[in-house]
């Protein structure tokens, strides 16, 4: 046998004794809750990291989910989340958001609120697993809920869906650790002084809390209503994010001198192929979906336009439809922006996080693990 061949063997002898004692070490319960108490403690060194991230009096927007209706293994459902002060707000609660906070270690204790764009259900569909969540992580008091008329449905619904696992939980831990007092939606109406929902371009406050200020801008998402943007302004940084809607003139006016502008984005000549292929298929359901969403959605291109009309610094493509791959969607989302906007426009992605300094025209970006 050559000498080649032998060192080949003996590799492969090394490497399956190797094997075996690493597989003989994990069955051995010592070494098992060590590796348990590794992984522990890694988890609650960035849940204590992500609290002082929290506590710090900086404005930070993370993308919790930046899918639309249409699945993406890679993006979950549209939410973003507003962190100032010590206190999260989420916009929307799209499906598979709060497991993309549970794995960044974002602590949920300190959410606050929930501000609703509209009540498509791809906006709504976690907002019991957040309530539910956010108060077992120990949230001390109950979570608000922001939205035009028939927030408080939305609310109710969810809290009676949740009823018997509230219970549950209580019956199980006890209510010294699981209080119901702190387990209730509050939902709060955005509306105009008659009760009516926003109309495009009619704007109200929604709350201010701690340096921060939150205004609802009614958006034009027909047949929907109501629809709404949100503003966030605190000490001189603003970000803005758009929800569903048309191109908004509108919106643009009210997202005035914005440091950023979180707007959705919907390829429509994409969409225009899709609509041919399920035709082709035989599914003329389908075929008609994709024929009618572009009546209701924003074109990157057009996107990029309102972020020029406001003078944003910086414009964040998100609520991509459709789902492509990631080095597509560049192309493709940010390519048509471009055209119109060359400089300052990024695509989301799951996990962006944008911080925004006061006293500074800085906008950070990072990307979370």
């Amino acid at each position: 046998m050559s000498r080649s061949w032998t060192l080949v063997f003996a590799l492969l002898a090394l490497i399956g004794a190797t094997a075996l004692a690493i597989d003989w070490a994990l069955s051995q319960s010592a070494v098992q809750h060590r590796l348990a108490e590794h992984v522990a403690t890694r988890v609650t060194d960035r849940l204590a990291a992500n609290r002082r991230l929290v506590d710090e009096s900086k404005l930070r927007v993370l993308l919790c989910g930046t899918s639309s209706p249409l699945a993406n293994a890679e993006r979950a459902g549209p939410c973003a989340a507003i962190i100032v002060g010590g206190a999260i707000w989420l916009i929307d609660a799209g499906g598979g958001a709060w497991k993309n906070l549970m794995l960044w270690q974002i602590p949920g204790e300190r959410v606050r609120g929930v501000l609703l764009t509209h009540f498509h259900s791809d906006h709504i569909q976690e907002l019991g697993e957040v309530n539910l969540q956010s108060w077992a992580s120990g949230r001390p008091a109950p979570l608000a809920v922001y939205g035009g008329p028939g927030v408080e449905r939305i609310a109710q619904g969810f809290m009676m869906a949740y009823a018997s696992d509230k219970a549950h939980r209580i019956d199980h831990h006890g209510a010294a650790l699981m209080p119901e007092a702190s387990y209730p939606m509050i939902p709060s109406v955005v509306a105009r002084a008659d009760g009516r929902p926003l109309g495009e371009g009619e704007s109200a406050r929604v709350f201010e809390h701690d340096g921060l200020s939150v205004t609802a801008i009614g958006v034009n998402h027909a047949p929907v209503v109501p629809a709404y943007a949100y503003r966030f302004d605190y000490k001189g940084r603003s970000v803005v994010v758009s929800g569903d809607t048309v191109h908004s003139p509108a919106l643009a006016r009210a997202a005035k001198g914005a440091d950023v502008i979180l707007h959705e984005a919907q390829a429509q000549d994409l969409v225009a192929v899709l609509a041919q292929v399920m035709r082709k298929a035989g599914n003329s359901t389908l075929a008609q979906i994709f024929d009618d969403i572009p009546s209701y959605h924003t074109a990157p291109a057009e996107a990029a336009a309102l972020a020029n009309e406001a003078g944003a610094r910086l414009l964040v493509l998100t609520h991509l439809t459709p789902p492509v791959p990631h080095w597509l969607a560049e192309r493709v989302f940010v390519g048509q922006a471009k055209t119109v906007r060359p400089q300052g426009t990024l695509l989301a992605k799951d996990g962006m996080l944008l911080t925004l300094e006061p006293g500074s025209e800085r906008i950070a970006v990072r990307q979370l693990d």
